[in-house]
């Protein structure tokens, strides 16, 4: 898929697909990729855009994401905030969850 047209998939995301990842991401800090309506696809080749949307509609923090593949979790992603989980502890909770 050609990077402009995963960039317009961000980008015409109605915020209210959003709302309660949202909720949940403010609340703890950290989400799966499970409770965003993306692919990996998306997590895999424009994560910055990604990020800058989900600060767009409201998600709070330093936003990064993080990949965990394993034979248990193939390609399982976590959106969290730095300032409150490094990328070992977002892989571990990803892990774990």
């Amino acid at each position: 898929m050609l990077l402009e047209k995963l960039v317009e998939i961000i980008e015409f995301t109605d915020s209210d697909s959003l709302a309660e990842a949202l909720t949940i991401f403010n609340q703890q800090g950290i989400i799966a990729s499970s409770a965003l309506p993306y692919l990996a696809v998306v997590f895999d080749n424009v994560p910055t855009q990604l990020c800058n949307k989900l600060k767009q509609v409201g998600f709070k923090g330093d936003i990064h994401i993080v990949n965990l593949n394993t034979d248990r979790k193939a390609n399982c992603y976590a959106v969290y905030d730095s300032g409150h989980f490094s990328a070992n502890e977002a892989q571990a909770w990803l892990e774990a969850n």
